[in-house]
């Protein structure tokens, strides 16, 4: 007969036997940051530090991040370029998802934009998505802190090196002056349509991979300019110009493919754990 272990306690085999597979193995995570996420009961317990744990994402505008935010973001950015979530997006986006030029160009960029934050948070719980206000003029020139950020980032199919060749300040000021026509628009075709035409001028502005739906999402600028798109539509959203005014859309084109994310799960960045500062 097998001796029992002496370390080995029988209760707890038991106890763990009659424990529900998903109590079982919920440490089964890649990140602390997750791992920590699962243990409520400890954290009312410990009272951690409540930026371990956010109720909601604050994203701030990238020229107000300190040295320190910086940092952490591009850490996390860095990170899970090393573990291969930024090269799945990266395919992704070079899907035929019907997401430029459609009515789905809006919301679908506002799934893609949680799943990329979604990441970041699972490796640093306090890192948001900045955006980058090229409607402000003092931040009409490609940010200097990203300036020397050029990754190389392997995704399922191929390998993206990130290059860029900003214009001119003038230049990216001239199409930013535009905005203010699209956020006075009163359908949301027109909005959208208006929207997605300046969209379009700042990425060929930047250049380089930015200029190709394919490599664009490899540039973390690429971020921080949709997460800038993404807040000139709540902006919208929340203006009399706007208000109740969502995309017209219906079956599957309502699904944000890949994503499970219908339309009407798009209409409020509050319900969906985020705003902007």
């Amino acid at each position: 007969m097998k001796k029992q272990s002496q370390n080995s306690n029988p209760d707890q085999t038991e106890s763990m036997a009659k424990m529900p597979a998903h109590e079982m193995f919920m440490t089964d995570k890649s990140t602390f940051s997750e791992m920590l996420r699962l243990d409520a009961k400890f954290r009312r317990i410990l009272k951690l530090p409540h930026w371990l744990f956010p109720d909601i994402r604050h994203r701030k505008d990238q020229a107000s991040l300190s040295a320190m935010e910086q940092e952490r973001f591009l850490c996390a950015f860095n990170m899970i370029n090393a573990n291969g979530t930024l090269g799945t997006l990266v395919k992704i986006h070079s899907e035929p998802h019907q997401m430029h030029h459609t009515l789905r160009f809006l919301p679908w960029h506002r799934v893609f934009l949680l799943a990329m934050e979604d990441a970041l948070n699972a490796i640093h719980p306090d890192v948001c998505l900045p955006y980058w206000n090229w409607t402000n003029a003092p931040e009409q020139t490609f940010p200097a802190w990203l300036s020397g950020v050029l990754p190389t980032v392997i995704t399922p199919t191929t390998t993206v090196s990130v290059f860029r060749s900003p214009q001119s300040p003038a230049n990216l000021a001239s199409i930013a002056a535009a905005a203010p026509t699209a956020l006075s628009q009163t359908t949301f075709n027109n909005f959208t349509g208006a929207l997605e035409a300046i969209h379009d001028s700042v990425h060929v502005w930047v250049g380089g991979s930015m200029g190709v739906i394919s490599t664009a999402p490899a540039d973390p600028i690429f971020w921080m300019h949709h997460a800038n798109i993404d807040r000139l539509w709540w902006q919208w959203q929340n203006s009399p110009a706007g208000t109740g005014l969502n995309p017209p859309l219906s079956g599957s084109a309502a699904v944000m493919d890949p994503y499970a994310t219908l339309e009407a799960g798009t209409r409020d960045i509050g319900a969906m754990g985020y705003n902007y500062v």
